[in-house]
């Protein structure tokens, strides 16, 4: 059977979603190697990142008291796209990823970092909805740039509990091939959760730079890579370019 163009180049982005837990450059080998806590720490890059900027550039322009109208639409999307792979990635480890470290280990306790992304949610939310405006004001942006501040606290000691439970805890316990199996799961749950692509993608390969970027971009297809992000898609994301590593 003959798979169309389109229909493979979706598959490969579904894929690269579920890259973020398991590089998808493995191979079933022997032993046991850091793939997911290296997959881990990649999203987890991707996810700190936009906060520092959301702040940074409000920062700016509450230093000058004026809204910046000029990239609006572009910080709209850009906050969007960040709701939207925070919530997926949450969503991800919450129905897949814990259940599954659940089984394997007793002494861990994973309902706290449950609690943690209850907690991010409702703040998440909150900056998409206070962002996902045409006319903001210097009051919403006081509002947003609180709300992203708050977020960062709690996602940073979010982030480094469960990077040091992934390395220390689970790593050690699941082979290779638990870890590729594991990925596969996460791949398929991505595609429920990673829409508009033509954000998304671009939003995932440019908050990452050198070696991160190489890593994630390493098995896209070179039709994806090299012509449908920058080329057929950039004037979907290019709005959000001020806020990339683009």
């Amino acid at each position: 059977m003959k798979i169309s163009r389109r229909t493979m180049l979706s598959r490969s982005f579904y894929m690269l979603i579920g890259s973020f837990f398991i590089p998808m450059n493995t191979t079933f080998a022997t032993g046991r190697t850091k793939h997911l806590s290296k997959g881990l720490n990649l999203i987890h890059k991707v996810l700190s990142r936009p906060l520092d900027i959301g702040i940074s550039h409000l920062d700016k322009c509450l230093s000058y008291k004026e809204v910046d109208m000029e990239n609006h639409d572009g910080f709209k999307d850009y906050i969007g796209s960040l709701a939207m792979v925070f919530n997926g990635h949450h969503h991800g480890e919450d129905e897949i990823l814990f259940p599954t470290f659940e089984k394997k280990i007793k002494d861990v306790d994973f309902s706290k970092l449950k609690k943690q992304h209850e907690e991010l949610h409702p703040l998440i939310e909150q900056i998409k909805i206070r962002v996902d405006t045409d006319s903001p004001s210097i009051e919403d942006y006081q509002e947003i740039q609180s709300l992203l501040k708050e977020t960062k606290a709690l996602w940073i000691k979010h982030r480094d509990e469960e990077e040091q439970i992934v390395e220390l805890d689970m790593e050690p316990i699941l082979s290779t091939k638990e870890q590729i199996e594991l990925s596969d799961k996460l791949s398929k749950h991505g595609q429920s959760m990673s829409e508009p692509a033509n954000l998304i993608l671009p939003f995932l390969i440019y908050n990452l730079e050198g070696s991160d970027r190489d890593e994630f971009t390493n098995d896209m297809p070179w039709i994806l890579k090299k012509f449908v992000v920058p080329i057929i898609w950039k004037s979907k994301w290019e709005k959000m370019k001020p806020f990339l590593l683009a």
